[in-house]
């Protein structure tokens, strides 16, 4: 769906540019964005996704694929950055490590009458937490030298 494609990229892009103001434009107003732990109105995203760019100032999104339906599509990208900034998670926050972390995010996207009716993002806060450094239940440490991501 060519609206659902041009909807998914200028929010990219303006995450990128760090121009997230105007991200609630592109949604219904009755939509909602959602990650795991957090869900949000679209004039809550702007405060949302600048928490992200604050700890990873340097925040890259690297597409790998995507799923196009007739109401949207389905997006999966690798994030790059360096945590150099307080993370707020549903967890509570998570002070700079200074590590260079890439993690695997798929973004599901609902598109109605040309805005976004549904943004959900999936991802692994224990992946996440792990590459950060932080011990958390459940996980074991990956190896420093262990590529992230999948498998050629």
């Amino acid at each position: 769906m060519r609206g659902a494609d041009r909807l998914i990229q200028q929010q990219y892009e303006m995450l990128l540019r760090r121009d997230v103001a105007r991200l609630p434009e592109l949604y219904a107003t009755d939509a909602r964005y959602a990650m795991p732990g957090v869900t949000v109105r679209p004039t809550e995203l702007p405060a949302l996704l600048r928490t992200w760019t604050g700890a990873f100032p340097d925040l890259r999104v690297d597409p790998l694929g995507a799923v196009r339906t007739a109401g949207g599509a389905a997006v999966e990208h690798l994030l790059t950055g360096t945590h150099t900034g307080v993370l707020h998670t549903p967890f509570g926050t998570v002070a700079p490590t200074g590590r260079d972390v890439a993690w695997e995010v798929v973004d599901v996207v609902r598109v109605r009458r040309g805005r976004i009716a549904a943004w959900r993002s999936y991802f692994d806060w224990g992946q996440l937490m792990t590459l950060l450094g932080l011990r958390v239940a459940g996980t074991s440490r990956r190896p420093q030298d262990e590529p992230v991501g999948l498998p050629a």
